[in-house]
């Protein structure tokens, strides 16, 4: 198996030292995840950042993935000039796909330095320099990789750790490894950030809301509190509409919400479902009439249901990183939501 990443650019050393920044923290810290390949940060999130306080920005840098047999980057972010008016720091998310420690054979170490050049090239291309003190890693990892993964993250961790100033190694954990956790075990980084959503797949015709079913996030967490590592905790503000067609056959359109639904080419037929009258496209997805459309969203509602029981839960000020940053949806939730 090859690894392929482009050579990094010459930016003197490496890693150099890293600007941070601190500043009064909320009882609940509020953070955003930046999840599109064109870096843009709209107005909306620039006044919803400054009102609460809003330290960081965890900007999604590049997926790894397998093609072919080699383990490659796609889905760079592009270049992009530097905001000045943004005084957040950013934490680089790295999205690596299942098959890549499906069957790794490979030379981990030289795994862990090509993402740490590439984030670090990706950096100073766009003038931000070695901004960062953290990494973070998204992996949804089985039994099956479990092993591979963990080893991964134990030589990442060593070479980010070793440098002038550290940086350390954090990743996403999903619900399914909280409850799990005998079998899934604990990844070996500095800190965890669990993932309150996806609690059920959207297309199993279960008719609930498969973003954050609250009852599914209580039956995943029961033992929460006893979870051997530092965690933060991610939650959901997207929504989704669930295509159904003539055939049965289902298709997800990302964010597609009932405000979408209010037009003449739509008819409700349900709640949160509705039938679409003509043939026509929607968000760039050409539907022909009589299919079915079910909006799941994220609503202020139950947003607030999910911290209520956090809250109950851990009894401390936790951290909350909001999925994902995007003036569309932070329109539909007010600051007083958010906090």
């Amino acid at each position: 198996m090859k690894l392929s990443f482009f050579k990094p650019f010459a930016c003197g050393a490496i890693i150099a030292a890293m600007a941070t920044s601190c500043t009064d923290s909320l009882p609940h810290k509020v953070d955003f995840y930046h999840w599109k390949t064109t870096y843009e940060v709209g107005t909306i999130a620039k006044e919803y950042m400054d009102k609460l306080q809003s330290e960081t920005i965890y900007l999604h840098v590049f997926d790894v993935v397998k093609r072919n047999g080699e383990i490659i980057p796609e889905g760079k972010i592009l270049p992009f000039e530097r905001d000045t008016t943004i005084t957040q720091n950013y934490v680089p998310t790295i999205f690596i796909t299942h098959s890549v420690f499906g069957n790794y054979n490979d030379d981990y170490a030289m795994l862990a330095d090509r993402i740490l050049m590439l984030v670090s090239n990706i950096f100073y291309r766009n003038g931000l320099g070695q901004c960062y003190d953290e990494v973070q890693i998204d992996y949804d990892w089985t039994k099956m990789t479990k092993d591979n993964y963990f080893k991964f993250l134990q030589i990442l961790s060593e070479k980010a750790g070793s440098y002038e100033k550290p940086i350390k190694i954090t990743c996403t954990i999903r619900l399914h490894q909280i409850k799990d956790v005998k079998e899934m075990g604990v990844p070996p980084v500095a800190k965890g950030y669990l993932m309150c959503y996806a609690t059920s797949n959207p297309t199993d015709g279960m008719n609930s809301n498969s973003i954050l079913d609250i009852e599914l996030l209580k039956n995943y967490t029961q033992h929460l509190e006893a979870y051997p590592l530092e965690l933060d905790y991610a939650l959901p503000l997207f929504s989704w509409g669930v295509v159904t067609n003539h055939m049965g056959k289902t298709k997800l359109i990302n964010g597609l919400s009932t405000a979408d639904m209010s037009t003449d080419a739509f008819k409700k037929i349900g709640e949160n479902k509705y039938e679409v009258v003509d043939d026509g496209f929607v968000h760039n997805l050409y539907l022909n009439k009589g299919f079915t459309i079910e909006i799941e969203e994220i609503t202020p509602k139950l947003l607030d249901k999910a911290k209520s029981y956090l809250d109950e839960k851990l009894k401390t000020n936790y951290h909350i990183v909001y999925f994902q940053m995007s003036d569309g949806f932070l329109k539909r939730f007010t600051i007083d939501d958010l906090k």
